[in-house]
């Protein structure tokens, strides 16, 4: 059953944006979780397909939100966070599928200490052997970044602190999110869970990779991988992440890691790609927001409670021998 009383603790948000060739797997995966009842939010984003005649025909105890236009990620879920109910709120893509035990170790592992802000699951990449992430971490570039990506499904298998989640599939407590925010709407998709995660890190909040909590993922379904779209929104949304959160000492500190890893976005975007235009129309989007992002800095500043020697421990150094193969691996795949 996927129905909650008042007393519910866990509220499940989905955003789906003309998903119905995987919004009825997605949902039935929840029917089966083991932890029960708990409530489900779907985000409609104005599909132009019949995913909300799905669910509101196969899943009627779920509550449907239809959004009259399309306000990505960030935005639906926002909204979904403002009907939720629940003490937790786990995010599931709608082309994310996740294993009966999946929220019940989520739930878990957030109980197990106060300070566990966010929970972090083990994505596979569905229909493979492969990883998609096995939680989030963070480059002295100031990037976010998925650990284990394209790595075997037999390793991450530990319990372990990370610097933050895949959205697509995690857990935040609602005490965190009423601290530091939620998602920031600006980002539309793509790295506003980077933003998240940093700033849970600066307020002195914990994420925990929970390695049980597995889900098939069908990686960027959607959006397509290298689509202008998604070029455009992970180029232009890593600079926001940089502008707003980064502490000025340590962006100074790495500034060069920075430009090393915009000119690695410009040659695999802006040539190998053939994006040479949506690279640059991101970066002067970016340029245009800094008013805005200035005001958000000052805000962020007030929430940090840990020092830049911390933070800057939490980084993956760009030069690391496994961040490096990772991405040399990437660069084969793509």
């Amino acid at each position: 059953m996927l129905e909650a009383p008042s007393t519910h603790r866990v509220t499940v948000i989905v955003v789906t944006y003309n998903g119905e060739q995987l919004i009825r797997r997605s949902l039935q995966c929840l029917k089966e979780q083991t932890l029960q009842p708990f409530e489900v939010i779907v985000v409609d984003n104005a599909s132009t397909d019949h995913s909300v005649s799905i669910v509101r025909s196969e899943f009627p105890t779920v509550t449907v939100i239809e959004h009259p236009y399309n306000s990505g990620f960030s935005g639906g879920n926002l909204i979904g966070l403002k009907a939720a109910k629940g003490e937790y709120i786990a995010l599931l893509n709608s082309d994310a599928f996740p294993e009966p035990t999946w929220l019940c170790q989520l739930r878990e592992g957030m109980t197990s200490d106060p300070r566990i802000g966010i929970c972090a699951s083990k994505l596979l990449v569905d229909g493979s052997n492969l990883i998609d992430s096995a939680g989030d971490s963070c480059t002295t570039a100031f990037k976010g970044y998925k650990r284990g990506e394209m790595e075997l499904q037999e390793k991450y298998d530990q319990r372990q602190f990370v610097f933050g989640a895949c959205a697509g599939a995690a857990l935040y407590r609602r005490a965190m999110i009423d601290e530091i925010g939620f998602f920031d709407e600006d980002f539309f998709l793509i790295h506003e869970d980077t933003d998240l995660n940093f700033r849970a890190q600066m307020a002195g909040w914990k994420c925990l990779f929970i390695p049980e909590a597995r889900v098939r993922h069908r990686v960027r379904s959607t959006i397509g991988q290298d689509s202008p779209l998604a070029i455009y929104y992970t180029n232009r949304n890593a600079d926001l992440v940089w502008l707003k959160n980064t502490p000025l000492p340590l962006m100074v500190r790495y500034f060069h890691h920075k430009l090393i890893s915009d000119l690695g976005s410009l040659v695999y975007f802006g040539f190998r790609k053939r994006h040479l235009r949506t690279f640059f129309r991101a970066k002067w989007d970016v340029f245009k927001s800094l008013p805005a992002l200035l005001k958000k800095r000052k805000q962020i500043r007030n929430l940090k409670h840990i020092s830049n020697k911390q933070l800057a421990a939490m980084l993956t150094p760009i030069w690391s021998k496994g961040y490096l193969a990772a991405r040399v691996q990437k660069l084969r795949k793509g």
